[in-house]
């Protein structure tokens, strides 16, 4: 059994329908619920555990545009703009992650904190859930050229499409400003979390909205309010353990890290 066909099918075995909480089983190229047995598509290899009435507001303007930003998203990384490699790294430097970690990232877009982590020597079992189609074809692109053995399923943050507890370490890198429900986003992050799991949430802070000048007026209705961006702490669950913020890139970006309890179901 090839790598690709050995991770899809863990992939599968690890998915839940998000709404009743029930496994899925495969089913003539379909994922059915294994009691309501509401259907769910595989495209092109990748799980779509989505419902169209789901996905509005915020994330409903935010799936269409990084639908169409995928074709030119990379970009951003091979020219190296706002220094990206550099916050990549500072990541990978305060994440901890150990051999054999099962890892997901709930909105991995095109893959490339995934290369980044390979970069730094991380090793793990990873994962990808977005919102976005395009982000993961290209996703599923990019895994290929990079050699990565990801699983990669199309959900939303804040209705992950995955069982209880059942990662070591569960990681959001940019979006995470333009969810309709942060709170609910956290929840889910905690709930796919194994006991004394660490979890780690990034996105830029309002300074590097400033820098876009006169561009953001253009894309003003992509953009959610000034007081989003602020890091989330206040929405983390009182149990969680180890919070901790840091600044990143200069004081672009927060990230926000914390361990989930041994005792929390």
């Amino acid at each position: 059994m090839s790598n690709a066909v050995s991770k899809q099918k863990e992939l599968l075995s690890l998915l839940c329908n998000p709404h009743t909480g029930n496994p899925l089983k495969l089913e003539k190229g379909h994922l059915k619920d294994t009691v309501t047995r509401e259907s769910f598509l595989i495209r092109e290899g990748i799980p779509v555990i989505l419902r169209k009435e789901d996905v509005f507001g915020w994330n409903r303007k935010q799936q269409k545009g990084y639908d169409w930003g995928s074709y030119f998203y990379d970009l951003l990384y091979t020219f190296n703009l706002l220094n990206l490699k550099q916050w990549l790294s500072e990541i990978a430097g305060i994440m901890e992650v150990k051999s054999g970690d099962y890892c997901l990232e709930t909105s991995v877009g095109t893959g490339q904190q995934l290369l980044n982590l390979k970069k730094h020597g991380v090793d793990g079992h990873f994962f990808g859930n977005d919102i976005s189609y395009g982000m993961l074809r290209k996703c599923k692109k990019n895994i290929k050229k990079w050699e990565l053995d990801v699983g990669l399923v199309q959900g939303n943050a804040e209705a992950l499409p995955f069982r209880d507890r059942i990662f070591d370490v569960v990681f959001h890198v940019g979006g995470f400003n333009f969810f309709n429900d942060k709170k609910r986003a956290i929840d889910e992050m905690v709930r796919v979390a194994r006991p004394e799991a660490k979890l780690y949430i990034v996105d830029e802070t309002d300074s590097i909205r400033d820098k876009r000048g006169t561009f953001a007026t253009i894309i003003s209705r992509y953009l959610p309010e000034r007081e989003t961006y602020d890091p989330p702490l206040n929405l983390i669950p009182d149990d969680m353990l180890k919070v901790k913020e840091d600044k990143l890139l200069e004081g672009k970006f927060w990230m926000v890290s914390f361990q989930k309890p041994a005792n929390r179901p």
